[in-house]
């Protein structure tokens, strides 16, 4: 029965080769969060990179996350200088990702979504509270950013997003939606995913009691967190998504 409840999808795995590997799980990514709802359209975005390094992938600005094939998954370097291809156009707002990568060696995956519940909590000027017991991988993790300046062209959005952002993992962006970082693809999307869920049973609780939460423990969410962001954790939830994306989409799997 362990083994089922863990069991990985089959797909070919690529093993030999550190980037293209890196670029087959961010593929994946893009459509697990699609899988969970999340809006993408023309604003959101997914990145990734090798640990320590200053370049990163990204996919071609102006397409959704459930239509990402790897024809559309690039590199850049900080400048936003596309290296592995000719004429491919790049979303200007990825200034908020070469900026935190550049602030936090540590972090290898930033996701940044329209995430209705996570935008509406926004606009009412909330941060995340982790109301629930597995929203403890957020506890003492979110910050909220008055975003009140329209889209992030330019650099120094960035520059001021990655210093609120400090040693955080996810962020709350007034009026807009979220960004959560990970030191693996698995885990930015499961931080992602997390908010969204949390932001709605935020939201109900709050409608319900008139504003009124009451939290977990301080003692208990750290015992949670440190259970729920642990790599065996993350692992374990990674093969349930790869599980549904098999069933789901079978033909993402064998699109490497």
């Amino acid at each position: 029965m362990a083994s089922s409840v863990r069991r990985m999808p089959e797909f070919r795995a690529i093993r030999n080769d550190p980037k293209s590997a890196l670029r087959q799980e961010l593929l994946f990514a893009f459509h697990i969060l699609d899988l969970f709802g999340h809006p993408s359209g023309r604003g959101a975005h997914l990145t990734a990179r090798l640990p320590g390094s200053d370049t990163f992938l990204f996919h071609i600005h102006n397409y959704g996350f459930g239509e990402v094939t790897p024809d559309h998954i690039h590199e850049a370097d900080f400048e936003l200088n596309v290296l592995s291809a000719k004429d491919i156009d790049v979303n200007p707002t990825l200034h908020i990702h070469t900026r935190i990568y550049m602030a936090r060696p540590d972090v290898t995956c930033i996701a940044h979504t329209h995430a209705k519940h996570v935008a509406a909590l926004s606009a009412i000027g909330q941060n995340i509270q982790p109301v629930t017991q597995s929203a403890a991988r957020l506890y003492d993790d979110s910050v909220f950013f008055d975003e009140d300046d329209g889209v992030a062209l330019g650099k120094e959005p960035g520059t001021l997003m990655a210093q609120a952002l400090g040693a955080r993992s996810a962020m709350v962006l007034k009026c807009h939606g979220l960004l959560a970082v990970g030191r693996s693809i698995p885990e930015a999307v499961l931080l992602a995913n997390t908010m969204e869920e949390n932001a709605e049973i935020q939201l109900l609780a709050m409608a319900a009691s008139g504003g009124k939460l009451d939290l977990p423990s301080p003692e208990g969410s750290r015992r949670s967190k440190e259970y729920l962001r642990s790599d065996r954790a993350i692992t374990r939830s990674w093969a349930t998504w790869m599980r549904q994306l098999e069933r789901e989409r079978p033909d993402v799997l064998r699109m490497m």
